[in-house]
């Protein structure tokens, strides 16, 4: 009876440590499970699940460690990604776009309408589900009530999650305001000498803080002037810049203005700033010029007219004009000297 006894009490504890191992191993591949299950990579682009299109930066940035190489899926290789912060009520703007320049969109090019779906009214969120469901290019956001306060967490967001879907060489950020010659934006990206360390578009290094309206900077205490940064009517980006920042999404002080805020988080990195003229991208347009690659602040009429113009005549401008100067960035000036506006004849 001892001998039975003692058998039975040795055989207790084992049969306790194969409990406990077969828990655990049940915990980890339910793990497993749901992580393969929400994983980006493991889903096509346009039909990624709700639920990492959902994801806010926090959430992605706790998975991290998680998202090894070794088991992700395959990416959606392109050359050129688009993404477009656009509001939820913008469906006109947004649909001009698919019309006119998205129209001409390559097979090596991927696009998202970027909308903070937080808060919407029942109507609203149906429009737009109902959107995603014809055209299956919005980014949405449901941790972001959209709003211009919330233009920093749309980019910052984009960002994150394109550089955990997407394999690509270079990323355009814009709005749904901003009309792009595709074609020939792709042409000069091909040749550009910079695949690496690119940051492209229309610079400014003089302008000073806001300190009162929408765009007042109460946490701005860096210097008495914005680093400088690409005007967000339109930017590029080379991919590993866009990786520098989605991998420390989590560490980025978020402003108010978005353009401002990626000029700061880019500011101490070796980079190739490229100023182009051919970017206007200003809080308001320069005038229309048939060199302009990007042309910000149209309206839907300016850029039915903008694309009819080039199919007929080759032009972006029926006729060219200019109602306020440019300028070349002059970057062995001082940033508050960087900008003078004395040159009529540059684009």
């Amino acid at each position: 009876m001892r001998r039975s006894g003692g058998l039975w009490i040795c055989r207790r504890p084992l049969l306790s440590a194969v409990q406990v191992l077969v828990c655990v191993g049940a915990f980890m591949l339910g793990s497993m499970l749901t992580l393969m299950s929400i994983d980006p990579m493991r889903c096509d682009i346009h039909q990624c699940t709700e639920k990492i299109k959902r994801t806010n930066v926090e959430d992605v940035n706790s998975l991290l460690g998680m998202w090894s190489k070794s088991n992700r899926g395959a990416e959606k290789s392109v050359f050129l990604v688009i993404v477009m912060l656009s509001a939820p009520a913008n469906k006109d703007q947004r649909e001009v776009i698919r019309q006119t320049w998205l129209s001409e969109e390559k097979a090596d090019t991927l696009h998202f309408f970027v909308i903070g779906t937080g808060s919407l009214n029942e109507d609203l969120n149906v429009t737009v589900l109902a959107e995603q469901k014809e055209h299956g290019d919005l980014m949405l956001l449901s941790n972001v009530v959209d709003s211009y306060q919330a233009l920093t967490k749309k980019l910052l967001a984009s960002l994150v999650y394109v550089h955990y879907n997407v394999k690509f060489r270079f990323l355009m950020k814009c709005d749904d305001d901003t009309y792009v010659q595709l074609m020939q934006l792709h042409k000069e990206l091909k040749s550009v000498p910079y695949k690496q360390r690119l940051y492209l578009g229309f610079f400014d290094g003089r302008a000073s803080p806001k300190k009162s309206g929408p765009w007042k900077e109460e946490g701005w205490v860096l210097c008495d002037r914005y680093l400088p940064y690409a005007l967000g009517g339109g930017y590029i980006l080379s991919s590993d810049v866009v990786n520098f920042v989605a991998s420390n999404s989590k560490y980025l002080k978020v402003y108010r203005s978005e353009d401002v805020s990626l000029g700061s988080w880019l500011a101490p990195m070796d980079l190739h700033r490229v100023h182009d003229v051919r970017f206007d991208t200003e809080y308001k347009s320069r005038g229309c010029n048939n060199k302009y690659l990007v042309s910000h602040k149209q309206s839907t009429l300016h850029m039915h007219e903008k694309f009819n113009s080039l199919k007929t005549t080759g032009r972006l401008c029926r006729e060219q004009f200019q109602v306020r100067k440019s300028y070349n960035y002059n970057w062995n000036a001082l940033p508050s000297q960087c900008c003078i506006r004395n040159d009529s004849s540059i684009p």
